[in-house]
């Protein structure tokens, strides 16, 4: 059993007495999720050739919280705000009229930044696509990003909330919304807080 992240991995659970083939499968899809956690995000590749079966090799990063989804940045990058920080402070402009139109700046604001790239999707398109995920529910205090489809061709940034909802500037108030429904066809996916300056 090893313990990354706050995260249990029970290599030895996961043999079922079966095919040998499966248990290397599963036992490398477990240090895949143990490496991946602790921030080698390449394993990801490496046991991808291995595999039989496509899907089998992607592992979803689910349930994460904001201390994991910092855990998720390059070695030496660090933000002023933590993930959780950055959801406090969003949180705290739910309702006052400010950065409508500039969503980048609310963001960088968030994670204690005063400046950061010149469009809200450069944040993804500049980003090692190591970080990028493009399935499951954004965790609290991950980056919800939108391609240059929308925004005059900047984009869309958010702050999510872990629960499908995310903190957004994008007319008026600072609100909540449901990142579901939100320009479906432009959303790129989420990723941990980098922006890569």
């Amino acid at each position: 059993m090893w313990t990354t992240a706050g995260r249990r991995v029970d290599l030895c659970a996961q043999s079922g007495h079966g095919n040998p083939k499966d248990d290397v499968v599963k036992l490398l899809a477990a240090l895949v999720a143990l490496f991946t956690l602790a921030g080698a995000g390449s394993a990801v590749v490496a046991a991808t050739a291995v595999t039989t079966d496509p899907a089998s090799a992607t592992l979803p990063l689910t349930g994460l919280g904001p201390s994991e989804v910092d855990a998720l940045l390059p070695d030496g990058y660090r933000n002023p705000r933590t993930a959780d920080q950055a959801v406090q402070w969003a949180l705290s402009q739910v309702g006052v009229y400010r950065d409508s139109g500039y969503c980048l700046r609310f963001v960088d604001l968030a994670y204690g930044r005063t400046s950061g790239p010149a469009s809200a999707y450069q944040v993804w398109t500049h980003s090692p696509a190591a970080l990028h995920q493009v399935s499951g529910t954004p965790p609290r205090g991950a980056v919800v990003v939108w391609s240059s489809a929308i925004g005059d061709g900047h984009g869309h940034i958010a702050v999510s909330l872990g629960d499908g909802r995310m903190v957004s500037t994008t007319g008026g108030a600072v609100a909540v919304l449901q990142i579901r429904g939100f320009a479906d066809d432009a959303y790129l996916g989420w990723m941990p807080p980098f922006f890569y300056m």
